[in-house]
């Protein structure tokens, strides 16, 4: 029987330095309900982080991911978003993928799949969209040309390419769309699979013939107001990570509701199946 390649992904994890918040929330409490998450389920090889592993790019804050992470016994492979910033975040994770411009993008092969991980990143102040320059397309490309062809190509990136209904995300989407389809192009192969975050919404689609899955962020999430223009509006809905198993070219991915807290309960049970109110469903 082959064995699965299973891992895990997380995004947008807004970190702050040790003993603040950001929207009332802890992003380290965030973080410990997904590892104990993790450690439940039967097989993850390792963990992907989409990006915006801090909320201002302090060093302080990538600290305080460290000291959260250094429980994990599997790898992690990090990678940065539009709130990050490469020299501090260096300083901390000097392991993390480099490439030979010392962009945070690496080809990461498994005998199941390929992982891509690109950088999106401008960075500069207060700029939030993303871009890929003449560097980054060279190394996406040789990436898809060094790729094993007998497997899938995941492609991970902070930025999503593609308009998604909600205007003031759409405007600061990674700007290079038409340069990184062209890169698919010169390479002779797309990736079988996109990953992203950015968006702090679960969103599942098509783009140029590749399927996408948009991550929702581990911290706040952003209100779908579908085709309104005007300022980016947070809601507090509960986080979720990805579960993904390849196997044989098949690749699944389980959104999983780790912050869950509510009952489990028979739904072949006749007892449960006549409760008066979810509330009794506890006792099922």
């Amino acid at each position: 029987m082959t064995v699965p390649l299973r891992f895990a992904v997380l995004t947008d994890l807004h970190f702050v330095p040790d003993g603040q918040t950001i929207y009332g929330f802890d992003p380290r409490t965030c973080l410990r309900r997904a590892l104990d998450f993790l450690d439940s389920l039967p097989q993850v090889d390792f963990l992907v982080i989409i990006g915006d592993l801090s909320d201002r790019g302090e060093q302080a804050a990538y600290e305080s991911l460290q000291n959260e992470l250094a429980r994990l016994s599997i790898p992690v492979i990090l990678m940065v978003g539009n709130h990050d910033a490469r020299a501090p975040f260096r300083a901390v994770f000097p392991d993390a993928p480099r490439d030979d411009n010392g962009f945070v993008q690496g080809l990461h092969v498994f005998d199941q799949a390929s992982l891509i991980t690109l950088d999106t990143l401008i960075d500069e102040p207060q700029v939030h969209h993303g871009a890929l320059c003449d560097d980054r397309l060279a190394f996406l490309e040789t990436a898809l040309r060094e790729a094993p062809a007998d497997r899938p190509v995941l492609l991970f990136q902070h930025h999503p390419p593609m308009d998604l209904s909600i205007p003031p995300m759409d405007a600061i989407r990674l700007h290079d769309d038409a340069a990184e389809l062209a890169t698919f192009a010169r390479a002779g192969r797309k990736p079988d699979y996109l990953f992203m975050g950015h968006v702090h919404r679960p969103i599942t689609g098509l783009w140029h013939g590749i399927p996408f899955h948009i991550q929702r962020a581990l911290m706040h999430q952003v209100h779908h107001e579908f085709d309104q223009p005007g300022r980016i509006m947070g809601s507090i809905e509960a986080p979720d990570l990805a579960y993904v198993t390849v196997t044989d070219g098949t690749i699944l991915i389980h959104d999983c509701s780790f912050a869950y807290d509510g009952p489990v309960y028979d739904l072949e049970s006749s007892d449960a199946a006549a409760a008066a109110s979810p509330q009794d469903l506890e006792r099922f």
